[in-house]
């Protein structure tokens, strides 16, 4: 059944009906009670759009102290926080490290269950959670062909390494994806929900197409706020100029090239060259499906000098050729 709850009060009681659809047992631990059990107040969304995919997003404020518990099923889960603090683990590992931002800092991860897990959330009276939460089943993943180790090697490795983790700091894309989400047009309840799936599914590709090639970075996922802050920097330097080098990214945020290398292998679990690359091969496919523009026109967007080689390393990304896809 699902739940989509815009009450000026949601009572405990409606959130344990709700947790049905991601796992079980679902307990909770109150102080200062506000009337009659509430907990939150605000929207709060927990439907299942496929079977194997549900989407959760909640735009709500705390009205108790409130610690919660539930034994979830195997599965992979995204989480998108647009402002709130999160302090939530699954069988005690923390889906947001304390080193990957406060409550003001927009983040986004991924989580992978290969067996049931104990999710645990405390959260403060007075505290506005803005989230959004995608969950695949792995019944799902293997109808998608993303559970393949062929057809989708580190897609496939990732889901089945339990508790596996990946933190980054969503792109403005992802964050539009969340936004809108959160604040879907006013259709009627057939095509709002094919409106939702829709974004569902641009979260999870978007979210898959974060993973890095060494597994070793998805379990740690521990980087310090010094880090963190230099990356930002850096991210910020690339979204201003169009297409810089490593030397003129180091010298516009500081700092030395190796050190740019060390971050991003540390934050993304990527060369920094790699991830420039995949970078701007997205922002390439982008304008070609959304802005309409020419295959030679897109290989300069991204720094190619041929469009042949442009083309050739499109298709090596992502399986098809920058054609198919305007």
């Amino acid at each position: 059944m699902p739940f989509d709850l815009d009450d000026e009060t949601i009572a405990a009681s409606r959130i344990a009906d709700a947790s049905a659809l991601v796992g079980k047992g679902f307990a909770w631990r109150r102080s200062g009670q506000v009337g009659d059990g509430a907990a939150l107040k605000g929207h709060y969304r927990l439907t299942e759009l496929r079977p194997g995919l549900v989407l959760h997003s909640s735009d709500t404020t705390e009205l108790v102290d409130l610690e919660t518990r539930i034994e979830q099923r195997p599965g992979v889960t995204f989480y998108l926080f647009l402002q709130g603090a999160v302090d939530a683990a699954i069988d005690g590992s923390p889906i947001i490290p304390a080193g990957e931002g406060d409550g003001g800092t927009v983040r986004a991860a991924v989580m992978a269950r290969t067996r049931p897990t104990v999710f645990t959330r405390r959260s403060r009276r007075g505290e506005h959670l803005r989230k959004v939460n995608v969950t695949i089943s792995h019944e799902w993943l293997a109808d998608c062909g993303l559970a393949d180790p062929l057809r989708a090697p580190r897609v496939a490795e990732f889901c089945r390494t339990h508790l596996a983790r990946h933190g980054w700091r969503p792109s403005n894309s992802m964050i539009a994806i969340g936004e809108q989400i959160l604040r879907p047009p006013s259709y009627e309840p057939a095509l709002q929900r094919l409106y939702l799936e829709s974004r569902a599914l641009e979260l999870v590709a978007e979210g898959f197409g974060q993973l890095g090639a060494r597994r070793a970075c998805w379990a740690i996922g521990h980087v310090g706020s010094r880090d963190l802050h230099r990356m930002r920097r850096i991210e910020e330097c690339l979204r201003e100029f169009a297409n810089p080098t490593l030397d003129e990214i180091a010298a516009a945020t500081g700092t030395s090239v190796s050190t740019l290398q060390r971050l991003f292998q540390a934050v993304h679990g990527m060369s920094a060259f790699d991830y420039i690359r995949r970078r701007n091969l997205t922002r390439a496919r982008r304008a070609i499906e959304h802005e309409g523009l020419s295959v030679a026109e897109a290989a300069h967007l991204a720094g190619y000098r041929s469009a042949a080689n442009f083309s050739t390393a499109f298709k090596r990304h992502f399986g098809v050729s920058p054609r198919s896809v305007r």
